[in-house]
């Protein structure tokens, strides 16, 4: 059985790789700060592979074709898929045993995600794994998500896919030590006339549910409800996915504001001391 060895979730923005000094220093330190503390527990872990669940944007699924979830199977994948990003264009290797057994797991258990074996990766993968291995060697299993088309899955299908997720993780015999990430989110607007604002209340109230692991009041929310956020807001998704899959309560190690990367911008870790005893 695979042992899921470091979970954490993260906010991703273009910016904090293609104009990092942009940010004020202090806002700057403290998030990465707490991403780079995150990032460490996973390589002192010594994971084998690292599973990122983190939104489409549109890379590889356009308007006549987007999944509600994709597993991304490849030897290899492709990114990140910004040029201006600042990082080299390089083939990251993918780990196509666990990545297909997981998805069956998955499809035992009655999720029905799509799967790909050419899959393009953008800064919404990319800016947290190269955190992680800046050498772009850590085998790496995508599970892209839909936060951004409508109809999209609901926020508590998302927490219950994380549960599905972890026992697909588990049941695997191909490797034995597990990291998983969200990556995304927080509150941040794209394309309309509010982009740059950050909705800082939302997002602290949204941190305080997953440092209690207390939903009552998230799951239920409609997208209606969630756009007042922001519609990037939607990449929730991927924080209440790994929230599912950890089902414990969560150390916020940042959380900033930050306005020339138009998000707000937190880190949110679990202890999974437990299965690495």
């Amino acid at each position: 059985m695979a042992r899921i060895v470091a979970a954490f979730s993260a906010s991703h923005a273009p910016m904090m790789v293609a104009a990092r000094e942009s940010a004020p220093q202090e806002q700057r330190t403290r998030f990465l700060s707490g991403l780079q503390a995150a990032a460490a527990e996973v390589r002192q872990t010594g994971a084998e592979a690292v599973v990122i669940i983190s939104n489409e944007h549109f890379t590889n699924f356009f308007l006549e074709n987007f999944p509600q979830h994709c597993i991304g199977l490849g030897a290899t994948h492709t990114g990140p898929a910004e040029a201006w990003l600042g990082l080299p264009r390089s083939e990251i290797p993918g780990h196509p045993r666990f990545a297909t057994a997981v998805t069956r797991s998955l499809l035992g258990l009655g999720f029905e995600p799509a799967t790909s074996r050419r899959l393009t990766l953008d800064h919404g993968i990319v800016t947290v794994y190269h955190a992680i291995d800046p050498a772009f060697g850590l085998p790496l299993v995508p599970v892209l998500q839909n936060c951004a088309v409508d109809p999209m899955v609901s926020l508590a299908r998302c927490h219950e896919f994380g549960a599905g997720l972890a026992q697909a993780i588990h049941a695997c015999r191909e490797l034995d030590r597990v990291a998983v990430v969200a990556a995304g989110g927080l509150s941040h607007w794209v394309g309309t006339e509010e982009v740059g604002r950050i909705d800082s209340e939302f997002d602290r109230w949204f941190l305080d549910r997953i440092a209690r692991n207390r939903f009552d009041d998230v799951l239920d929310l409609s997208d209606e409800e969630l756009v007042q956020a922001g519609n990037g807001a939607h990449e929730i998704r991927s924080w209440l996915t790994l929230a599912g899959l950890a089902d414990r309560k969560a150390s916020i190690l940042a959380y900033e504001p930050i306005q020339p990367w138009i998000t707000g911008m937190g880190v949110a870790a679990y202890d999974m001391s437990d299965a690495r005893s």
